[in-house]
């Protein structure tokens, strides 16, 4: 059995994936990145963070709580990952209507503006596993598709 841990800002995580892991990094509010980081070998905290992202989002926390994800290190969070980023909201009735949630504030948006952002939601630790199996494998991800910019 795992054992319990909190979630804690700037602590590394390690997350199995079939017969491989990739490190995140947990930060403020919700938000986890994960690093572009398939690996068979155990990394430094300083490598660790210096690696590619592979995707940042706000993510729920069960993986953390239980153990899943082994925490294995903390750091003090580096300012690249200590200021927020911008998600889209697409209406659900009018999906010609778009917002912009930064921090804690929404603001309206052009469609344009949400191009390159994802989606405003928590992901849950079966999606985030998913996505990251899903990039290795070279496959589109079924939830990347359907909170895709419509």
């Amino acid at each position: 059995m795992n054992k319990k841990q909190r979630r804690t800002v700037g602590s590394i995580i390690k997350v199995p994936i079939d017969n491989f892991y990739i490190y995140g990094l947990i930060l403020h509010e919700t938000d986890i990145v994960f690093f572009d980081s398939k690996n068979f070998e155990n990394l430094s905290v300083n490598e660790i963070v210096e690696l590619p992202i592979l995707f940042r989002v706000a993510a729920n926390s069960d993986a953390v709580l239980d153990g899943r994800w082994t925490k294995i290190g903390k750091i003090d969070l580096p300012e690249k990952f200590s200021v927020p980023v911008p998600r889209f909201i697409q209406n659900e009735i009018n999906p010609d209507k778009f917002e912009i949630y930064l921090g804690g504030q929404i603001r309206p948006a052009k469609k344009e503006e949400c191009k390159d952002l994802e989606r405003c939601a928590v992901w849950s630790v079966r999606h985030i596993e998913d996505r990251i199996r899903d990039h290795y494998n070279n496959m589109p991800n079924v939830w990347v598709e359907q909170m895709r910019l419509k």
